[in-house]
């Protein structure tokens, strides 16, 4: 009866896949000819979310057929008609915003007491409560190489108000691949997904720059943003004289509807090498960064992908170690309404490295909404492999 219900549910899976619109795209600079990386695309008619890789390229599949926006940060937006995405695959030109100066504008209030508002507002309007249907993926690297990869489709279910939210995570599917050892910290291993949608909600990872004391440690300023002129941005920058590792800010705001575009941080080379070379310690940051893009359409406004990076190096049997966990989630689709479950169905761990594998359909090609490049196709299925087949390999070289 297991094996009967579970072809139907393959059929039902592969009958609706087949019924989608399915192409890629490879999004290129206009300039230089060069791929684009993180590019948010957005179906404008079913609201779907895809993210270009570092080859330019995403793999779309629409439940309708529909015209498509595309988006980032260092170039102007994009809109694409559906009846010119007739190939299997589409290449799409962006046109650059670097050339554009920016220019400082002179604000009446502290530029930190312009950004206190905008994040007030845009919690008040973020669409609560909501379903998040997520891609998440991870990838350790340990000094050069990828040692363990995990992934999976993840509904959040958003609950409550903008003052104290609460997330049930209801895992999909999802795989882990590779193995970890006790050179990888375990306050590292996968972010914490039980909070971390409530820290992009409520806009925790700026907390740093809104107390009072930080006007006396970062500069603060507002410019213009080339691309579209309903946009300002909000830059914040570490003062030279100030210690630690402090990170640079970027918070792209539309000046009319007071609500975040974008927020990223990072923290310079220059500043993690003075630190690392100023104070004695086991474990030291080398690469720290963040980003989380919103959209806003009609009455939504809603998390779109994020990104962090933490590396950082650590002493392990009188040799250094450099460890790295880059995390993506991208948001394929949401609904305001939320689907019955029970508490049983709901996940309560830190992090999908230690749930066991479990998947139906090749989600990482088909729903994900963010395909791996083929370098990395390669390296994930590396991973996969028994130390058996390895072995088998060995002995058995192809020709």
């Amino acid at each position: 009866m297991i094996k009967k219900l579970t072809f139907l549910l393959l059929l039902f899976t592969s009958v609706i896949f087949s019924q989608n619109i399915e192409f890629t795209v490879i999004v290129k600079d206009f300039d230089t000819d060069m791929p684009i990386e993180e590019v948010t695309i957005t179906s404008l008619r079913s609201r779907q979310g895809f993210l270009t890789n570092s080859e330019g390229k995403a793999f779309i599949s629409l439940t309708k057929t529909s015209d498509l926006e595309f988006s980032h940060s260092s170039y102007k937006k994009n809109f694409i008609k559906a009846s010119s995405l007739n190939k299997n695959e589409n290449v799409i030109y962006m046109e650059p915003i670097t050339q554009q100066l920016e220019e400082y504008i002179i604000t009446k209030d502290h530029p930190q007491e312009i950004l206190k508002r905008i994040i007030e507002n845009s919690k008040n309007i973020l669409t609560l409560p909501v379903n998040l249907k997520i891609y998440l993926r991870e990838f350790y690297k340990r000094d050069s190489d990828i040692i363990f990869f995990n992934d999976g489709l993840i509904n959040f279910q958003i609950l409550g108000n903008k003052n104290n939210i609460k997330t049930d995570i209801l895992v999909e599917q999802n795989r882990a691949v590779g193995i970890l050892d006790g050179n990888i910290d375990p306050n590292v291993l996968g972010y914490d997904l039980n909070n971390i949608i409530e820290n992009y909600y409520q806009f925790k990872y700026l907390d740093e720059v809104l107390d009072s004391r930080a006007k006396k440690t970062y500069d603060f300023f507002v410019k213009t943003y080339p691309s579209n002129e309903d946009y300002l941005v909000i830059k914040i920058v570490p003062l030279s004289e100030s210690k630690g590792i402090l990170s640079d800010f970027k918070i792209v705001y539309d000046s009319k509807k007071k609500i975040i575009i974008e927020v990223s941080s990072y923290v310079s080379p220059d500043r993690l090498q003075a630190y690392k070379e100023g104070m004695f310690s086991t474990r030291k940051v080398y690469k720290l960064e963040f980003k989380n893009t919103f959209r806003q359409e009609g009455d939504f406004y809603y998390l779109a992908n994020s990104k962090e990076v933490i590396g950082f190096e650590k002493r392990y049997k009188k040799q250094n170690r450099r460890i790295e966990v880059k995390n993506h989630m991208v948001i394929t689709d949401f609904d305001k309404k939320i689907f019955g479950y029970g508490d049983k169905n709901v996940f309560k761990d830190k992090s999908l490295i230690n749930k066991k594998t479990s998947f139906f359909t090749n989600y990482w090609d088909v729903e994900s909404g963010f395909v791996s490049t083929s370098e990395e196709k390669a390296v994930i299925e590396s991973l996969g492999k028994s130390k058996e087949d390895i072995q088998n390999e060995d002995k058995n070289p192809k020709e």
